[in-house]
């Protein structure tokens, strides 16, 4: 499986290199010139419209565009060096736990100061009027990082809780593979405000962020159905402490609205999880060595 996992990680990144070199460029956003109804507009809508990236070319030059396109399609070929060093490594080196705590403590410490960043001047409550696709708007090559890093961070993480309890899981190996390489589709078609809503931009952005997020947690929920089954108890607490969160984010989004804060809310909790199950021994099942020291005691003669 490891050549099927490593091509389809390949021909992902193959596509993201042609679609970016042959259909995108360097100056496609469109100049809106607002209008006076436009002014009436509340204040998180008018931004989505106007600001950031609408008023100047989504990137400073074609050569900027250029190694961009370069160094982003290049880590995505990575992705397949990484399945085959992480999940299929006869043993987890100590390079690669540091490695993977490293980006994993990076992805976590980076969006939620992502998150939390404002437009004072016309924001009044950051919990329900910003989110990460607005932010993008005013902080273009922040928005980039956050995609990079969540993607990475998510993606080589899932892979070691993956290989540390010798799960071999395809379903969860494709997803989180195919949910990983969508958000840098997101990234690259930031939203367009609120006249780009029905278009193949702004539908792309949508789609490929949802698919980012639901399959970027697929992969790591069915990890945890993978234990539950196996009637761990914390286990089976930990998938249904996640699931909950998840649907209170979807509750949230209908409820409340959009939001950097309540979209990270499942981000967090899977960090936690990750770095819980990657990195400590708090979900690790104790083995019973009574058995053992009774034999030993026996052999020696006690």
């Amino acid at each position: 499986m490891m050549k099927v996992f490593m091509g389809l990680s390949g021909a992902l990144a193959l596509v993201y290199g042609l679609w970016m070199s042959l259909f995108m460029k360097w100056d496609q956003f469109p100049f809106i010139i607002p209008t006076q109804e436009d002014a009436l507009l509340p204040a998180a809508d008018y931004v989505a419209k106007f600001d950031g990236m609408l008023q100047q070319p989504l990137y400073e030059s074609a050569t900027v565009y250029w190694l961009w396109v370069a160094f982003s399609t290049v880590l995505l070929f990575l992705y397949a060096f990484f399945i085959k060093k992480i999940l299929f490594a006869d043993k987890l080196s100590k390079g690669t736990t540091v490695f993977c705590m490293l980006n994993l403590i990076a992805g976590c410490a980076f969006i939620t100061w992502y998150g939390f960043l404002s437009f004072p001047e016309q924001f009044g409550n950051i919990l329900t009027d910003v989110t990460a696709s607005m932010l993008g708007l005013r902080y273009p090559w922040y928005f980039r990082i956050w995609g990079v890093l969540a993607s990475l961070s998510i993606f080589t993480n899932t892979l070691y809780m993956y290989r540390k309890n010798n799960y071999k899981g395809k379903a969860g190996v494709i997803v989180t593979t195919l949910g990983c390489v969508a958000i840098f589709v997101t990234i690259n078609v930031p939203s367009a405000g609120l006249d780009l809503v029905m278009t193949a931009r702004c539908l792309s952005h949508w789609a490929t962020a949802l698919i980012f997020a639901f399959l970027g947690a697929a992969g790591v929920v069915i990890f945890l159905f993978h234990k539950s089954a196996q009637k761990d108890k914390k286990y089976i607490f930990a998938t249904v402490f996640f699931v909950a969160v998840l649907l209170l984010m979807l509750v949230l989004l209908v409820t409340v609205g959009k939001s950097a804060f309540i979209e990270n809310l499942p981000m967090w909790v899977a960090y936690a999880l990750l770095f819980i199950i990657n990195f400590t021994s708090l979900l690790d099942k104790k083995t019973d060595t009574k058995p053992e020291k009774a034999k030993e005691k026996i052999s020696s003669g006690v």
